[in-house]
């Protein structure tokens, strides 16, 4: 369940880097609208909310807390040396790191 919310946080953390017009353009070619920067905040809010509420689920409340907060830094300090290192990797990885976790959760 760990590895769940460690990808749903990288996921949360993508879309927070596509709401900002600098990452945008980079990773989609193009400025995101109004819209879609409120949708990609929107949708960055549920999914770290979501992972929280996994991390406090799995692990106590206030472990999970800590963990959750240790996942969000390590999920945002990968997603920037990504973007620095191989920014075409951003988003395969924002797909498959959820899937992993949710594999390894059915598993």
């Amino acid at each position: 369940m760990l590895l769940l919310a460690f990808g749903l946080n990288y996921l949360g953390m993508t879309a927070l880097c596509l709401a900002m017009s600098r990452h945008h353009k980079v990773l989609l070619s193009g400025a995101p609208s109004l819209a879609r920067t409120r949708g990609l905040r929107l949708i960055a809010v549920l999914l770290l909310s979501l992972a929280f509420t996994l991390n406090m689920v799995a692990l106590t409340v206030e472990l999970g807390i800590i963990t959750g907060l240790l996942q969000l830094m390590l999920a945002g300090l990968t997603l920037g040396l990504v973007m620095a290192w191989r920014s075409h990797w951003v988003l395969p990885l924002s797909g498959l790191l959820p899937l992993s976790g949710l594999l390894a959760l059915l598993a």
